[in-house]
């Protein structure tokens, strides 16, 4: 309920800013706004609801909120941009206490400007010092080793950045449910091992009458059963060399003294 009423806001606020400013559908800054809202509306309450229990709301909510968001930026990102941001994710972790202040004073402030100017500058001021925390942060995760490794650029670089967004949700569900996990590679498992047994008993030799097997053949296979060679070809012929000694062949004895 909440995330439809959450996405029919997003959806009115961002035709109403495009019909006021129709060039903001060509602002990069526009695109990631809404996208990370997006995934923060989408995502967000189902990455809170993979965190155990035992993790606090508040903790599950600032692991939850820069992780949505950042999965539905990425790609936008790199192709801004063609390198991946490392600490992005712990950066975005230690600025969400400090992106509320800077939001509500910042829009408590505009209407003040006008009606009381020295509450909206000391409004502006309080609000400024949180900014600076949030400059602060971002320079020093910037600094760090490994910060901005080369990424592809290009579609080829989107695509990919698409598909590692998918990935990590994919690795962040199965951390939070290894038991859903194993049932479902378990499950695949099951149904790869029965289409491989369909597969075989269609191209597996059958010969004569249903039920018998054509000898010195692979017989078909059956369901929980090894597949076995016959080592018996049917046939019983005779060595056509013979052996020196064959009782068989061995010239008769003649009796001492007889002819």
């Amino acid at each position: 309920m909440y995330k439809r009423q959450g996405l029919s806001f997003m959806c009115l606020a961002v035709i109403a800013l495009l019909l006021i400013d129709p060039a903001l559908g060509t602002s990069f800054g526009f695109l990631l706004s809404v996208l990370a809202t997006l995934g923060i509306i989408v995502l967000g309450r189902h990455i809170m609801d993979w965190v155990p229990r035992s993790v606090p709301r508040w903790a599950a909510a600032g692991i939850a909120v820069p992780l949505s968001a950042q999965l539905l930026c990425g790609p936008v990102i790199v192709v801004l941009q063609p390198q991946f941001s490392t600490y992005s994710l712990l950066a975005n972790m230690l600025v969400a206490p400090l992106v509320a202040p800077v939001t509500i004073l910042g829009t408590a402030a505009v209407p003040l400007v006008a009606l009381v100017p020295w509450l909206a500058t000391a409004l502006i001021g309080t609000a400024g010092i949180f900014s600076a925390g949030v400059a602060a942060i971002a320079r020093f995760t910037a600094g760090l080793p490994g910060a901005a490794p080369p990424w592809p650029e290009g579609p080829f670089g989107l695509l990919t950045m698409v598909l590692f967004s998918v990935l990590t949700a994919v690795a962040v569900w199965t951390a939070a449910h290894p038991a859903g996990a194993m049932r479902l590679v378990l499950a695949a498992h099951h149904r790869t091992a029965c289409l491989l047994d369909r597969l075989l008993d269609g191209k597996s030799p059958r010969a004569g009458p249903p039920g018998r097997t054509a000898r010195g053949l692979v017989q078909p296979a059956r369901r929980g059963r090894l597949r076995v060679n016959n080592p018996n070809p049917g046939r019983n012929r005779q060595w056509p060399l013979h052996s020196p000694n064959d009782p068989g062949r061995r010239p008769p004895i003649r009796p001492r003294g007889g002819m």
